[in-house]
């Protein structure tokens, strides 16, 4: 049998396709950069501040604005800053004129009780971030940012607790000539702030906006360790006896404790006025303040004719007190002063006791009205005060105890007196 023969179609190849040869790339080279004039550095003057924390949340920083007052009385009394400004570019930044140079002090105030030292670790440790994540700045990180200006500037840490032996070199002021910024202690500060920036995770070392890092900082801070608010406040009370002496001024202790009080008010006031629209509220300078000091002061020491009750009166009026109880509080002080000059109801020694008593009463209820503590207006302070007077009449041991009227009439006579008030300081 014969085999079928098998045609078989051939194939036609896949035609492959060409690669294309690229075309030579010429190389562009670039125009020579031309660095850009660097732009002038603005005045701290014109500057808006890096944050505003402390305005928003006021509460507990009687501390720093002590302090602040005491800045202010720095000021008055000579040779201080010419310029005080509360809650601007920081805590507070102090203004001076070095040999017709002005120059910025950035000041942060720490009132917190460590129950211990201050050391290196704790000036490093990073506060509470703005968001809420991550770690925040430490104080040293805080104060550098500031060094972002045209002028020279400096740094200066407020604290409640003494720093440690390594720390406590920069506790003697820059122009004091028993302190050179080349020191072996300075330099040792330095050195132990870089060693502990290096153990951080992220081991970068700070730099201020100007380029200067931790010995600048260590060169130009200042440590100055205060003691509680009371020491504080009383420290300057002697300031400001001090301010009023050298203007030829006397004020009985009370006075100059309410004259205090208007400076401290005009401090918070400061301290709350906003510091990208407000600038100019922010900032204490000398020649104006001393003129309201003293304006002050002669208002306290000689605030009416003597024998009338004008001031009581603008004051009751001013709480918001109705007609007829004004006339009842005016006649009460008639009657206390004319009791008063015949000890009709209290010997001598009784009612120089019973009023020194209630000037202390009302000025804790003033103080505590000054500091927020208490929500009063006018007419609930005024209630206030009265019920206090009438809680004091039950723990006199006078005998027989004074009447009631004798004991308002002497609260009227304080407020005329500009001793007391019914309303908040006011700058």
């Amino acid at each position: 049998m014969a085999k079928k023969k098998t045609t078989t179609t051939p194939t036609t190849p896949t035609p492959v396709a060409a690669t294309p040869v690229a075309a030579p790339v010429l190389a562009v080279v670039p125009a020579p950069a031309v660095s850009p004039a660097p732009l002038p550095k603005p005045s701290f003057r014109d500057l808006d501040p890096v944050e505003q924390g402390g305005r928003t949340a006021r509460a507990g920083f009687d501390f720093q604005d002590h302090v602040a007052a005491g800045k202010c009385l720095d000021m008055l009394l000579g040779g201080g800053p010419t310029e005080v400004w509360c809650e601007a570019e920081d805590d507070i930044v102090l203004v001076w004129h070095i040999q017709s140079v002005e120059w910025f002090e950035f000041v942060q105030v720490k009132s917190s009780d460590l129950g211990q030292a201050w050391t290196v670790a704790e000036l490093c440790r990073p506060g509470p971030s703005r968001n809420g994540t991550g770690p925040g700045k430490c104080i040293l990180e805080k104060s550098l940012a500031h060094d972002r200006g045209q002028e020279p500037c400096r740094f200066r840490v407020v604290t409640c607790w003494q720093p440690d032996t390594i720390l406590a070199a920069l506790k003697t002021e820059i122009d004091n000539p028993a302190r050179s910024p080349s020191s072996a202690d300075i330099a040792a500060v330095a050195t132990a702030i870089t060693t502990s920036f290096a153990k951080k995770p992220t081991a970068h070392l700070p730099v201020s906006p100007n380029g200067n890092g931790i010995a600048f900082w260590a060169e130009r801070t200042v440590w100055e360790c205060r003691a509680t608010t009371p020491d504080v406040r009383n420290e300057n009370l002697l300031k400001l006896e001090r301010v009023l002496d050298t203007a030829g001024q006397y004020l009985a202790p009370d006075q100059r404790q309410e004259l205090y009080d208007r400076l401290f008010r005009r401090v918070q006031d400061a301290s709350l006025a906003c510091g990208r629209t407000e600038k100019p509220a922010k900032r204490l300078v000398v020649t104006e303040l001393r003129t309201w000091l003293l304006g002050q002061a002669h208002a306290i020491l000689h605030p009416t004719q003597a024998g009338t009750s004008t001031a009581l009166e603008n004051k009751l009026v001013a709480a918001g007190v109705d007609t007829t109880s004004v006339e009842v509080a005016k006649e009460q002080r008639r009657r206390y002063l004319r009791d008063a000059r015949q000890a009709k109801y209290l010997s001598v020694d009784d009612r120089d006791f019973v009023e020194g008593e209630i000037l202390a009463r009302l000025h804790r209820l003033k103080t505590r009205l000054d500091a927020g503590e208490l929500a009063d207006d006018g007419l609930q302070f005024h209630s206030r005060c009265q019920q206090e007077i009438m809680a004091l009449r039950d723990t006199l041991s006078c005998d027989p105890k004074p009447p009631e009227g004798t004991l308002y009439g002497c609260m009227y006579d304080v407020m005329n007196r500009c001793l007391h008030r019914l309303v908040r300081a006011s700058a």
